[in-house]
């Protein structure tokens, strides 16, 4: 296979690639995510961040594997195309998109949310919460151009602001949560016996509670790696170094919450806990602490945090629609670069569908689960796909492989399986509609154009999801099918490991020669 991506330039190096997932997975989850994980599971809600950590560090080595053996830009929409044909690729490609798409908005979502304590006008009352005014729409649009922008002056820009931008995102989280744990030290907060340990509340905060959504940020090296310097030795260092780097930090800032909250505002249980503040419950506690450096260091931190982040998934999600327009999985044009060597139509594409998700009205609350489903989805495509390209490729160096892959890449995709699962019910009955529709009309449209589908080695997709979202329907706590918690773990972990099988046996006998990107 030819490594290299054709009009971009290989500019970034390890400590870029790095940056860029350390900034793309500290985003708004920092900001957000200690909250609603302890909401969830309380004390426990450290656990869950362990959890959620050994399940990103599982799907990020084996997207390892998968960023050295395809080092291009895009790769998550190219490597089930290459392994399972056009049909296959359609999908996994979709849902990364979409979920790109949607991530620079709740990032600027979440720097109006904090803004909004200082600058009340940018919001409004809705009834069951605040949404944008007109004012706060117009504030978050600009955001979006500004850095699209940046995003159009090329990638050595944009590790630029990625370099200077990252070094606050680590500081101020560090400063925060050592001051709220020195001032407050509630540490009778953290108790919490064995038998106490909420596993609903556990595998919630994993979900929708915005820990796995806060952990996936892994994988832009991958997404990034066609403009990357030697990414097939940088590409797996930088996933490892930079989730490692975000785990700490964020098991650092749960700690930190878990202490802060004040005993009193925990008289009806964690599960009952409401910070009354405009700027978010971190500000909220700061503030009832007396601490206006902090809240003033959290506002100033809640345009960079999220913004850092927002500015790199437009360009993320601009290459995701770059490399589907050069497969001919979205319209040609999406393919286009600028002078600059920036997909840059593709981009213009990502603002636009940015600003329209904005008047739609969501919050970050609303949408965490159905993008974490959804991303999810495309990431639980590697463990198939490392298998199947084994059995294509089997002679093709591998700068990194896998070990003990047979045993892993079932168990990490029983585990992305159950992540699907977790992010709650509401979420699957969005995100497979949302995937499965477009795929057909994907399908019918080349089926008219006459162009070769491969759908026979996609069809797993459609009976992977539907059999997730059924799962989803019927087991659980209160559902039709008895045994709760336990009962839907272990029914969804025998569907994955029934389906993982099925979905390798599935692929093409040889890789899709329309999946190889010439120079």
């Amino acid at each position: 296979m030819d490594p290299a991506t054709p009009g971009l330039r290989r500019s970034l190096g390890l400590r870029s690639l790095t940056l860029a997932v350390v900034t793309s997975t500290i985003g708004s989850g920092w900001l957000f995510a200690p909250f609603y994980a302890a909401r969830s599971a309380g004390p426990a809600s450290l656990l869950a961040w362990v959890a959620g950590g050994v399940m990103a560090f599982g799907l990020a080595l084996v997207f390892a594997e998968l960023g050295a053996l395809v080092p291009s830009s895009g790769a998550l929409a190219q490597i089930p195309l290459l392994s399972h044909g056009r049909l296959a690729g359609f999908i996994g490609g979709w849902c990364a998109w979409i979920a790109y798409l949607a991530l620079p908005t709740i990032e600027v979502l979440a720097m109006i949310d904090y803004l909004a304590s200082d600058l009340p006008w940018l919001t409004t009352d809705a009834g069951q919460g605040q949404v944008l005014s007109l004012a706060g729409l117009a504030v978050a649009s600009l955001l979006l151009v500004l850095m699209t922008w940046i995003n159009l002056a090329g990638v050595r820009w944009l590790a630029r602001w990625i370099d200077c931008l990252t070094s606050w995102k680590l500081l101020v989280p560090l400063l925060i949560s050592i001051t709220l744990m020195v001032t407050a030290g509630q540490w009778g907060n953290l108790r919490v016996a064995p038998a106490e340990i909420p596993l609903t509340g556990v595998l919630e905060a994993i979900g929708s509670g915005g820990i796995l959504f806060s952990l996936l940020g892994f994988r832009t090296a991958m997404d990034l790696a066609g403009e990357a310097r030697n990414p097939q030795r940088n590409v797996p260092l930088a996933m490892g170094m930079g989730l490692g780097v975000s785990l700490a930090i964020y098991l650092l800032l749960q700690l930190s919450f878990l202490v802060a909250v004040p005993s009193t505002s925990l008289s009806q249980g964690w599960g009952q806990l409401h910070l009354a503040a405009h700027g978010g419950p971190l500000a909220a506690i700061a503030m009832g602490m007396g601490l206006t450096w902090v809240v003033g260091l959290l506002l100033s931190d809640a345009v960079i945090s999220p913004g850092a982040t927002a500015m790199t998934y437009l360009g993320v999600s601009a290459r995701v629609g770059w490399m589907m327009g050069r497969l001919q999985m979205l319209p040609a044009g999406m393919g286009q670069l600028n002078r600059q060597s920036v997909p840059s139509t593709a981009l213009l594409w990502s603002l636009v569908l940015g600003v329209v998700m904005l008047m739609a009205g969501p919050s970050w609350q609303q949408v965490v689960s159905f993008l974490t489903a959804t991303l999810v989805m495309a990431l639980a495509v590697g463990p198939v796909s490392l298998m199947a390209l084994r059995q294509q490729l089997p002679h093709t160096p591998r700068a990194f492989a896998l070990p003990w892959a047979s045993v892993l890449c079932p168990i990490t995709f029983m585990a992305a399986s159950w992540a699907v699962i977790w992010c709650g019910r509401a979420a699957l009955e969005g995100a497979v509609p949302l995937v499965l529709l477009p795929a057909l009309a994907f399908e019918l449209l080349q089926r008219r154009r006459g162009r070769e589908l491969d759908a026979p080695h996609g069809r797993w997709w459609f009976v992977y999801l539907l059999g997730l979202l059924a799962l989803g329907e019927l087991s659980g706590p209160g559902r039709w099918i008895p045994g709760g918690e336990i009962s839907q773990l272990l029914l969804v972990g025998s569907f994955a490991l029934v389906i993982f099988p099925f979905a390798v046996a599935s692929r093409l006998e040889q890789v899709s020669p329309h999946a190889q990107v010439s120079t």
